[in-house]
């Protein structure tokens, strides 16, 4: 079956665009880039280098702007672009947000298409084992919870960080399906290149306790044979 990957670069997504690869033919790649900060549905931050992704695995790469803070609006521009696909179903990263589960699909029954969730119902610390034991490199690129802390921004999750993930609160926002953080994934077993990171800015506000990690400039590189 030919279908479209919605991936934002974040963890989830990635991790479901893997396990997708093994069972479909994923012929495209779908990034939102909303200028909504507060958007419910999709993950903001460093969307737009979902394109190196995309080139390095050979897969054709659509980006869709959305300039509505309107939910509504949001799943309009998201079910025209599901159907100027031409494609069967839609593959998301939802894990345990019944609101994005609900709207996604919805989206994709206004486009007559399947919604496809493989970490639907995943637990937390199933996941962050599957990552961590299949050496995925990502990084933090946003945090806005308590317990999560400026020295965050662009550290690599790794055992350390996920105790961090666990005293932050609740099982959700372990993996940060809540928004009280976002990530980038740099490296996967399935990248024949990883990401390099060029340049970067960090924005943090005082007041409000949160920020984000924005990658200014970046490249795919070669891995390195052992």
């Amino acid at each position: 079956m030919k279908v479209a990957a919605l991936v934002s670069g974040g963890k989830d997504s990635v991790l479901a665009l893997w396990f997708a690869l093994h069972q479909f033919e994923v012929k495209s790649i779908l990034t939102i880039k909303s200028s909504c900060p507060e958007s419910l549905l999709f993950h903001i931050p460093n969307s737009q280098h979902v394109a190196l992704i995309a080139e390095m695995l050979g897969i054709s790469h659509k980006i869709i702007q959305i300039d509505s803070c309107n939910i509504e609006d949001e799943i309009n521009s998201l079910k025209d672009a599901l159907i100027e696909t031409g494609f069967k179903a839609i593959i998301t990263g939802g894990i345990r947000s019944e609101f994005q589960r609900f709207k996604f699909n919805y989206a994709a029954l206004l486009a007559n298409m399947k919604c496809f969730n493989p970490l639907w119902r995943l637990s937390p610390e199933i996941l962050l084992s599957e990552l961590l034991d299949n050496e995925f490199r990502i990084i933090l690129t946003s945090v806005s919870s308590m317990g999560l802390n400026k020295e965050l921004l662009g550290k690599e999750i790794s055992p350390e960080v996920v105790e961090i993930l666990k005293q932050s609160g609740s099982e959700l926002s372990m993996i940060g399906e809540g928004g009280e953080f976002e990530s980038f994934v740099l490296d996967a077993p399935f990248f024949p290149a990883h990401i390099k990171i060029l340049e970067s800015k960090i924005h943090w506000n005082e007041h409000r306790e949160e920020g984000y990690y924005e990658i200014t400039k970046a490249k795919s590189c070669p891995k390195r044979l052992l």
